[in-house]
């Protein structure tokens, strides 16, 4: 492996010596002990809240497909239909009291692109990193692929660099450095002769910046070190792609959630982003929300089965360390059009899954017309007295969730601290 022989002639006789002669030492990325991880799914073209999120059943202002009805687990509320949404009502039996279901969130558009934005970032101005990109960048880990993104939306702003795009499959190519060959102007690869003198000379710098008569050894230390903790994590991740057992698996929705919650296992990422198929856009006909939903669930519930079974790095299974976010871009209306269609709407759901979340209840509320109404950002329920909530509120709950201050990201936008489960008494 040519990482791996290159690395072993850098900590070979003199210039270890040298580097160990001021305290250098390698060392492996790792997640930071105890920090979430997030894998989020998008639906783009925008869902219907009302058909598994937001039920009004027996209320003249929203439209329901045909055999569904309002199922109540506790505090939780979900649109049930057994002819054509099993997984749903299994999944919410199975893992419903580790899930909050978030209500009448206002997406501020009906645009999607606008919409998908602003339910990313919180903001429509340019630059802004989306939620799963500041998580990865703002982190206490070092991550070699910060947020990985299978699919779906990426808005890298500021902090780009922290975003790695693995879709079409070219994950492993990523891992194992082969994708240099299959670019749009390949890197030229080096015949065995050419490797040879490289690995003298890069042998031959390293000894110099570390050798005593180095002019400026701060300065030194900090690239030798950087320029072997670099290959550390080269040799890591070509290993620990056989370890996550990548190859085996395929592209489909699940596979790629699997492999990012794999990644994070092993300290390689801390966030994802996985798309969730389907035509969810549903102007002409509304059926295929339904379809899609169980699919959507019966998916879900196999990566909690995944998560619940496969040991953490800071908690006994990883189904403590993840947090899975599901979202799309707004909602649709509450009345279905000529066609049986739904159009665009404002007032949306998201799902919100896993470790320090407030699981077991619906939280945001929504009339009778699916307008979204004033809640108390503390305890979730509607309140005369609260704020419209709005898709940067829970944003900041997740940042917040990670261990990120959103106030540092978006000043003066509050917390919707509902959805945490230390938060909310």
């Amino acid at each position: 492996m040519r990482s791996l022989s290159r690395r072993r002639l850098l900590l070979d006789g003199a210039a270890l010596s040298a580097l160990a002669s001021f305290g250098w030492r390698p060392s492996m990325a790792r997640a930071a002990q105890g920090e979430r991880k997030f894998l989020f799914f998008y639906a783009g073209g925008a869902w219907d809240p009302a058909a598994v999120f937001d039920p009004h059943h027996g209320s003249d202002g929203v439209d329901h497909q045909q055999d569904s009805y309002t199922r109540e687990l506790g505090a939780l509320r979900h649109t049930a239909n057994d002819l054509e949404m099993e997984a749903v009502g299994r999944f919410f039996t199975r893992w419903g009291n580790r899930a909050a279901i978030v209500n009448g969130i206002d997406a501020h558009t009906v645009g999607h692109d606008t919409g998908m934005q602003m339910t990313m970032t919180g903001t429509s101005a340019d630059n802004y990193p989306d939620w799963p990109t500041v998580l990865a960048s703002k982190g206490r880990g070092e991550y070699p692929l910060p947020h990985v993104v299978f699919g779906g939306p990426s808005y890298g702003g500021h902090l780009s660099g922290a975003v790695v795009r693995a879709g079409g499959g070219t994950l492993l190519d990523l891992i194992d450095g082969s994708i240099v060959g299959t670019a749009d102007r390949p890197a030229p690869r080096l015949a065995e002769p050419s490797e040879r003198v490289l690995d003298a000379y890069v042998y031959d710098r390293v000894a110099k910046f570390s050798g005593k008569h180095a002019v400026r050894p701060g300065l030194t230390r900090q690239r030798t070190s950087a320029m072997l903790d670099n290959f550390d994590r080269t040799v890591e991740i070509e290993g620990r792609r056989f370890e996550a057992g990548l190859g085996a698996l395929e592209n489909s929705m699940l596979d790629q959630a699997i492999k990012a919650t794999e990644l994070m296992r092993l300290g390689l990422s801390r966030t994802a982003m996985v798309s969730i198929p389907g035509g969810w856009d549903t102007h002409g006909g509304n059926d295929p929300q339904e379809l899609q939903f169980n699919d959507f669930f019966e998916a879900l519930d196999s990566l909690m089965e995944h998560l619940a079974s496969t040991p953490g790095t800071s908690a006994p299974f990883m189904i403590d360390e993840v947090v899975i976010v599901a979202l799309s871009e707004f909602g649709r209306t509450p009345k279905f059009n000529g066609s049986m269609g739904k159009d665009h709407w404002p007032y949306n759901s998201s799902l919100v899954i896993g470790s320090g979340v407030r699981g077991g209840r619906s939280l945001g509320a929504t009339d009778g017309a699916l307008v979204g109404r004033k809640v108390d950002f503390r305890t979730g329920l509607a309140s005369d007295t609260g704020e419209v909530l709005g898709s940067e509120h829970v944003g900041a709950a997740l940042l917040k969730l990670g261990g990120v201050n959103p106030a540092d990201i978006l000043p003066g936008v509050q917390s919707f601290d509902a959805l945490l489960r230390d938060s909310a008494r």
